[in-house]
């Protein structure tokens, strides 16, 4: 009855469609009646085909829609209406999360890239197109809670007055209709409400194509092409493993082609079987023993497979040449756009920072938390690399452990390197933190970082030294990479070394040794930063191998009779984000 006597333009149409369609879904996994399933999918259909309410709204129902369609084998129809959800993704407005159901609305959008891709190579789409839809849901959402989607803070730095149009229009076109008066009371109002929404979409459109006139900016908002796609892949391979219900799949893209790799989907050897090992194998990554300088790959994983060390996959005993640490370097990346994006602004950076300092900070002892707050090692750990600075042409800075000293040296920093415990938001990356003697009343997060315009000052690298910088534990955000060392790569840092769970405390000192050594014999180069974590990884790897032997069935086991799942790999979850 509600949706009855709502006018077919009115902007709260598609919530009320959507509404009814869950109602029906609930009601026919109690029933099993296919009267109300195809009556579900017919709300679904109609409010994403709602051209007058707001983004958000009709994204909800394409993707309800989506599913229904996809589980009835409907690839093509299915595929068509995530194809239209995934391009209305960047128009979200940041403003969506303002309210107190965040974890909801974050949840909808998560996942929905993948979902797409999965979807369009179902219905036999061309694998470039499916890349492109992957490549242009990734990350919205750490874009939205931290507001700095790259093609949008790009915008903001060279065209402001068009940026804040866009900003203005795109908030109004997905902002919720006005509650003012009841529908049957104000029916002018909403009318008056659906032609401005009319009009600022057309002004809008006019706002975008003013945009892709201005030089750099022909693809604002679209994916990336496929020769823009291969070009990004002139420093090494990118690897792109989609994971999604529906089906799983790498693609590889290299300088001259991209192709694409069909696997089926707990240990690093199963991980080396399903997925690392003929991805490196398709991509002609053998091992080596003379190759002293491996080739890089970027992995970019979606779904649970994030959670995965892909840089650590394989069979790590004496001799063995099925590991991804004896054929290749690894770094990761968020995205293909994302990798674009930090070699263009590094590149125009370079030239402008001029910061030979090292921002050192070691907090052995963090006031206030429970648990595991001393770490003996992390002095140690920072007076190594004071000791380094010399040769590496950095002037080492150790300020007082509080957050308005680190700040007030991060514009002048080439390296920041941290030692002690972080805190992770998985809902808001900005209030990501990292534990200074103030954090209790005063926190260091990286909305600090955002707002003083790190980025501006192009610093080369930040070393997280401390447990989970780079891990997601929300299972709903699982696809968009939200963590303490994507978020300071957004806010700035052309590399950033981080980790997916827990390190011990003891070998992190000899980690950041062989990469700072490394940097320093090699140069502060892109390079340099992933081959010396490489070699650190490589290097307390081997001291673990030699460790361990592997049976006749396979299994791998310690020669002290553990099997190899009982045993820390202390090497494992060190990772490189980086250009």
């Amino acid at each position: 009855m509600a949706v009855n006597a709502t006018p077919q333009d009115h902007p709260d149409r598609a919530a009320y469609l959507n509404n009814l369609g869950n109602w029906l879904g609930r009601r026919f996994e109690r029933t099993e009646s296919m009267d109300d399933l195809n009556r579900a999918l017919s709300c679904y259909k109609e409010g994403w085909s709602c051209h007058s309410s707001p983004p958000s709204i009709r994204i909800r129902s394409a993707r309800c829609a989506a599913n229904i369609l996809a589980s009835q084998r409907n690839w093509e129809e299915s595929s068509e209406i995530l194809k239209g959800a995934v391009q209305l993704l960047p128009l979200v407005s940041p403003r969506l999360l303002n309210n107190n159901d965040k974890q909801h609305i974050l949840g909808e959008f998560a996942g929905l890239a993948s979902m797409a891709a999965a979807v369009s190579l179902k219905a036999e789409k061309d694998k470039h197109c499916a890349l492109e839809l992957l490549e242009l849901g990734r990350c919205i959402i750490a874009g939205l809670l931290l507001e700095m989607r790259t093609d949008i803070s790009l915008l903001k730095e060279q065209h402001p007055g068009l940026a804040a149009e866009f900003e203005s229009l795109r908030d109004e076109l997905d902002s919720p209709p006005s509650k003012a008066a009841p529908l049957g009371d104000a029916a002018p109002s909403w009318e008056l409400q659906a032609n401005r929404r009319f009009k600022a979409d057309q002004k809008f459109n006019e706002v975008i194509t003013k945009i892709r006139e201005k030089s750099g900016f022909q693809n604002f908002l679209l994916p990336l092409t496929s020769d823009e796609l291969m070009a990004t892949a002139d420093q090494g391979t990118i690897i792109a493993i989609n994971v999604s219900s529906y089906r799983c799949d790498a693609f590889l893209i290299r300088r001259e082609r991209i192709t694409l790799l069909v696997e089926s989907a707990q240990t690093l050897q199963w991980l080396w079987d399903v997925a690392a090992g003929p991805i490196l194998d398709a991509l002609g990554h053998q091992y080596s023993p003379s190759n002293l300088s491996p080739p890089r790959v970027w992995w970019i994983p979606t779904g649970t497979l994030s959670h995965f060390p892909i840089h650590a996959a394989g069979y790590h005993t004496k001799g063995s040449t099925r590991t991804v640490l004896d054929r290749v370097m690894s770094s990761y990346g968020s995205s293909i756009k994302a990798l674009v994006y930090g070699r263009r602004h590094s590149v125009r950076r370079a030239t402008e920072s001029a910061s030979e300092h090292a921002l050192l900070v070691a907090m052995q002892k963090t006031p206030y938390l429970q648990g595991g707050s001393t770490l003996p090692f992390a002095t140690r750990e920072v007076e190594m690399l004071a000791d380094l600075c010399p040769s590496l042409e950095l002037k080492a800075v150790r300020p007082l452990q509080r957050r308005e000293e680190v700040l007030g040296h991060l514009r002048a920093c080439k390296i920041f390197h941290f030692a002690g415990h972080g805190r992770s938001d998985p809902l808001d990356p900005s209030r990501s933190c990292l534990l200074l003697d103030d954090w209790k009343e005063s926190p260091l997060t990286v909305g600090d970082l955002r707002d003083y315009k790190i980025q501006e000052s192009s610093p080369f690298l930040g070393y997280l030294s401390a447990c989970s910088t780079s891990a997601n534990k929300v299972d709903s955000l699982v696809d968009e990479g939200i963590h303490l060392a994507s978020a300071f790569q957004l806010a700035g840092f052309r590399h950033v070394i981080g980790t997916l769970w827990e390190v011990s405390d003891s070998h992190c000192v000899d980690m950041a040794r062989v990469v700072y050594e490394t940097i320093r014999d090699e140069g502060m180069t892109d390079r340099a930063v992933c081959r010396g974590l490489h070699l650190a990884i490589k290097a307390l790897r081997d001291r673990d191998v030699s460790m361990l032997r592997e049976t006749r069935d396979g299994e791998v086991v310690h020669t002290n009779g553990e099997t190899a799942a009982h045993i820390p790999f202390y090497w494992v979850p060190y990772i490189h984000f980086g250009v």
